[in-house]
């Protein structure tokens, strides 16, 4: 497993970039928008081995900076997905996605991360969630046939997904930006990410 204090060279950042594409399973894209439900914040407690929270108690979170469209802030939840939750902090540090694009765009779904990379698979830790597919969830994607197959690919709901649901990893909810996610157009990049208290 990859360690919350990795950092990377441009060179090893262009390795890690190459390796095996992997994408969501196909499903029913015309789902009902979600009636009355919503995700709450307050499944986001620290939890040992993941991201600390702030000593105000506040979960961490991660800023998108897009190229053209302005700020995404994702709140992480370590307490539900502390592997997800390791990785992707540790990537965000080393600057691994500055400057790759979302290179998936879909009407329910952005992705972005590298469609190539060598780091090592991390389990999934979707069976013991009780996170739900909503607008502005954020999970790791991962090979439709293998639940331990993340790397460094990760989505943002666009609506209500339940078919998603104990599918795949959810580590994070958009609490500013959500209008931008909606905006987003398949190829735009991703100027920087930054970890924030």
């Amino acid at each position: 497993m990859v360690s919350a204090s990795l950092t990377l060279s441009e060179t090893v950042r262009g390795a890690l970039r190459r390796g095996a594409f992997f994408a969501l399973v196909a499903f029913a894209c015309a789902l009902p928008p979600a009636s009355g439900r919503a995700q709450t914040d307050s499944t986001a407690a620290p939890a040992a081995g993941g991201e600390k929270a702030s000593v105000t108690g506040a979960p961490p979170r991660m800023v998108i900076e897009t190229e053209k469209r302005g700020s995404i802030v994702i709140e992480l939840y370590p307490a539900e997905a502390p592997r997800a939750v390791e990785r992707i902090t540790s990537l965000v540090r080393a600057g691994f996605y500055d400057g790759l694009p979302f290179h998936r765009v879909e009407t329910y779904v952005i992705q972005t991360g590298s469609v190539e990379s060598d780091l090592p698979r991390i389990e999934g830790e979707m069976f013991g969630q009780k996170l739900t597919h909503e607008e502005g969830m954020v999970g790791m994607a991962r090979f439709p046939d293998d639940y331990d197959s993340a790397k460094t690919q990760f989505y943002i709901c666009k609506k209500h997904l339940p078919l998603m649901n104990k599918e795949y990893t959810l580590f994070g909810k958009v609490i500013e930006g959500i209008e931008i996610v909606h905006r987003i157009k398949k190829g735009e990049k991703i100027k920087s990410i930054v970890m924030v208290p």
